[in-house]
Formats: C-alpha cells, structure tokens, sequence
C-alpha cells in the first residue's frame, strides 16, 4: 500500500531539507527522500567540510608567518590526519545533528534513490511507492569532468576525492580557477603545497568584479599559487610517481608537474535518474524551467536549488526550498532572487553583492564607484591583512547602491548587509548615518560609503564618476 503526503522531496541538500523543515512547520506532511546522507553536496562534501580545511589551513598559514618574524621561534608541524579527522568530526556532527532535527520535527526519512514515473507518484529503487500531492526535485549538481585525456588517470581527483586524501601533496595543479578551484587551491596552499591553477578563460573568478579579481590575484605568488589563465589543456600523463599537465598557452605547450591534479571544473545540475525530463518537464541545456512560484512545466512538481541552474549556491537553494513550501502550502509567493550575496573562501576572502562593474557598464545607466582600501582600516591592519578593498556601486540616477564588491578578512560576514541595502533600495546616506561598531572591517564600508558623500573621514577619496 502506497505511503500518502502532502509535499516529497527528492534530495536532502540544502534546498530539500530546508523545503522539508518549512513544509512540516507550516502543517504539511512530508517525506524526504534522500540516497545517501542528508545535508547533500554542501555538508558533506563542499561548504562546511572545506571551510572546516580552510581554518586549519590559515591557522597553519599565520604560524609560518609568525615563525619568519619572530612572533613564534620555528613553525610548528602538524598532523594532516588531526586535521583531517577534525573535518570529519564536524560533518559528523552536523548530519546527525539533522536527521535528529528531521526525525523530531515528523519529517519521514527515506534513504535510498527514487524516480517519478507519473505525476503525483515516486517508486523508490526497492520498490516503494510514494504518493504526493506535491513533488520538489532537490537534486542538486555534479561536477562536470572536461574531455581531457587522462582524467582516469590514478591521482587526478575530483573534489570529493580531494576531500578523503591521507597525505599532503608537494605540488598539485588545479584544473579550473572558479570558486571551488580557488578555494582548494587555498586549503592546500595553507598546508604548504605547490599550486598551480590552470583556467581556460581570461582571468579566474570570471563573474567576480574585475578590480577585486586583479588586486587578489596579485597576492597568489606570496602564496604559493601559480595561475596560467588563456590556456587550453591538451593532455594528463604519468609520469614515473607524479603526473604532467600539458596545456597550450598562445603558441607554446607548457607542461606543469604535479603529484595530484584537481579537477574543479565547474557543476551541472543533476536530473539523471529522476525521470522527470521523461515525463516531459520542460529543461534547457540540462537546467529545470521553472516560473516565478518554482513550478516547473507541470502542475504539481517543482525544483530548488542547482537543478534550476541559476545561481548554484547553497544560500540559494535553502530560499527556494522556503518559498516552494509556502506555495504548496498555500501562500502565493514568487520568488526574488535576483540580489544574492556570494563569497569565495579564500587568503584573503572575497564577497560580493549586486552588479559588478562591467554589468553596470553594458547596462548603459550612469554609476559612479566608491573605494576604500583596507590599509587604511586598523582592524585589517592588526590582524595583519591590510592588502584588502572595498568597492561600492552606486546609480546615479536613483542614488541607490546596486553593486558591493570586497576584498579582505571576514568579509564574507559583512556582505549580508550591502545586501540587504540593496534589498531595501538604501541609499548612501541611509547607510552612512548607520554607527558601524570600532574597530571592525565593516566601518570600512561606511568610509566607502561615505566617499559618494564628499569623501571618507580616514582616507583620500577613490571616487569615479561614469556618465553611461
């Protein structure tokens, strides 16, 4: 006999348990079907345990540092099994500490694949049979492997590879200079690895601002990081115990040298096996369609998240999955997530919010940016990252801010609030008569603000005007 619910979802990430939680709270009954452990990509294998990776790695990162100028008498070593045991501590807390939440809240839980052969119906790989009034494809995204010969090559890794590794690697290239490959190029850098990235496009970050790209590029070598961008990657070979990178650059083949490479190419979503494009959900280039509630084609089945293929971020996916439990639910609401702030976890951070400037350029309207460099701010200063920069877009047509772009420590904790800005339409003053706490980062995005009011109080104004 079939199980009956008002809401199932497909994929327990960030998008479907966050849809599942909403939908419980709002009096729905709810199954979420999930194939491996919930918490999907994000907790298991992206977001928090690299961000677990990432703080050891800095840690590491500033003993060194400390080391060369005699805060510390040498560099301690450290246990790459400690830190990655630690990871995995987390992540274990995490999960169970969600399937507790799950199981509490009345949220049945189901651990294993399943498809939808008809509206309304899911059938599970051991035969189960679901019935739902509601459907919410949650599956998120996988990553996409470039037609390179010899990726199946032993030591050419995947992300969730990378994350299982008992050793440290001496040199490592990295295929793809995007979020994910700056942010593991930033991990092991920390743990004192060789990185090389290889990026086909002009410049890595591509849907960064430029400014920020360049002035954070700039601070790679110090690092340890090498970046080749304008490549083209011909082949991976072995080579005796290590592997070769043969890529193309202008009229030339390079070759780069690695003991591991990562392949952080980029993701698709990820609809193969659910068997709704069977159905005839309407897709574009492997993307769900959906309209402004997140229904998709067919009355009664909806996506969140990266199967929509608009921006693949964890945030993202949790705001679809709320507003879709609100619509089966019965509150019409659309969806608006058109501001969205993104941040790369890397030395030093980067956040960002609104339209970058070469958006604002093509669109034609008048703008004008304001600055303010992090050397000027004695919070970044002390903590010793002082090679930072706040930048701010404005409209000059309606004096609103429409772009915040940043460069520096923990800034990704400050983008919340350009956003919000944004969000409300505030303008420059709005935000300037807001008291910023000392000594912090964020008063540097008060001084930026306030050089689209005459000029910042601890700094020469970097104010440019654009009259589109």
């Amino acid at each position: 006999m079939a199980e009956t619910y008002d809401m199932a979802v497909v994929g327990g990430g960030p998008g479907g348990y966050v849809c599942a939680l909403r939908g419980r709270q709002l009096g729905l009954a709810v199954v979420l079907i999930e194939k491996e452990r919930v918490g999907g990509l994000c907790l298991n294998r992206g977001c928090i345990p690299t961000k677990a990776l990432l703080y050891d790695a800095e840690r590491i990162r500033w003993t060194r540092k400390a080391a060369s100028v005699g805060i510390l008498d040498q560099a301690p070593t450290f246990s790459f099994a400690g830190i990655m045991k630690r990871k995995d501590d987390v992540v274990r807390k995490m999960t169970s500490n969600l399937e507790g939440l799950l199981s509490s809240t009345g949220i049945t839980l189901i651990n294993e694949p399943a498809r939808v052969p008809e509206p309304g119906t899911l059938v599970t790989v051991s035969g189960k049979i679901i019935k739902a009034s509601n459907i919410v494809i949650a599956t998120g995204s996988r990553p996409w492997v470039p037609p390179i010969p010899g990726t199946d090559l032993p030591g050419v890794k995947g992300t969730r590879e990378a994350l299982d590794m008992e050793k440290v690697p001496e040199k490592m290239v990295v295929v793809g200079g995007g979020v994910i490959g700056q942010e593991f190029a930033a991990i092991f850098s920390g743990l004192g690895t060789e990185v090389t990235i290889l990026e086909t496009l002009g410049r890595v970050l591509n849907n960064v601002d430029e400014e920020i790209v360049k002035r954070y590029s700039a601070l790679l070598p110090s690092l340890g990081i090498t970046t080749e961008v304008h490549v083209r990657i011909n082949r991976i070979e072995k080579s005796g115990d290590h592997l070769k990178v043969f890529y193309q650059w202008r009229d030339k083949e390079k070759v780069a040298s690695a003991d591991m490479v990562l392949i952080a190419a980029g993701r698709r979503p990820n609809i193969d096996g659910s068997g709704i494009v069977e159905l005839g959900v309407r897709t574009i280039n492997g993307a769900v369609q959906v309209d402004e509630f997140l229904q998709t084609s067919l009355a009664g089945i909806y996506a969140v998240g990266d199967v929509v293929g608009r921006k693949m971020l964890a945030h993202v996916a949790s705001y679809h999955g709320e507003i879709v439990a609100e619509n089966i639910a019965g509150h019409e609401k659309p969806c608006q997530d058109d501001i969205v702030p993104a941040c790369v976890f890397t030395t030093p951070q980067i956040a960002w919010a609104g339209l970058t400037e070469d958006q604002v350029k093509k669109s034609g309207r008048p703008f004008r940016t304001s600055s303010f460099s992090l050397s000027a701010s004695g919070k970044a200063l002390a903590v010793g990252e002082s090679h930072g920069l706040l930048k701010l877009i404005e409209d000059t047509g309606t004096g609103k801010l429409i772009g915040a772009h940043f460069l520096g420590p923990n800034v990704s904790e400050l983008v919340g609030e350009a956003a919000l800005a944004m969000k409300k339409g505030l303008s420059a003053s709005d935000l300037a008569e807001t008291i910023h706490p000392h000594p912090t980062v964020s008063e540097a995005m008060r001084e930026a603000v306030l050089g689209f009011l005459g000029g910042p109080l601890h700094a020469v104004s970097r104010t440019k005007v654009f009259a589109g």
